[in-house]
């Protein structure tokens, strides 16, 4: 059955690639697929339905502000919903005063990657 698992990150850098490609370690990979295999820490939810996804990631996204110039996180999750409701990933990231932040939700299944939470 298709359904979206969210991921969140938020460091003060984007980590270094030897890091990112760590997948014991608990930061940010460089490929969407990688984060399936990161620990189970950044797993924060297993959705089903579009909307539910959505609801998660806003009320992420509502905690934290862009840098000024930056997209709104209105104009984010616009993406995001539009996104969702084509059953597709949702992959958010922007820098915020001092941090970077980055929530995605990934579908499933997704090629050879194994489902890390199969309930």
């Amino acid at each position: 059955m298709h359904h979206w698992h969210a991921y969140g990150y938020t460091g003060h850098e984007i980590p270094p690639d030897s890091q990112a490609r760590d997948d014991s370690r608990a930061v940010m990979p460089r490929e969407l697929d990688a984060w399936f295999r990161k620990p189970g820490t950044m797993l924060v939810g297993t959705y089903h339905h579009a909307d539910e996804a959505y609801a998660w990631l806003a009320e992420e996204l509502r905690e934290h502000a862009p840098v000024p110039g930056g997209l709104s996180v209105e104009l984010h999750l616009k993406h995001a919903h539009r996104m969702l409701q084509l059953g597709q990933d949702a992959y958010v990231g922007y820098y915020e005063p001092g941090r970077i932040i980055v929530r995605t939700l990934l579908t499933c299944p997704r090629g050879k990657e194994r489902c890390p939470d199969p309930r």
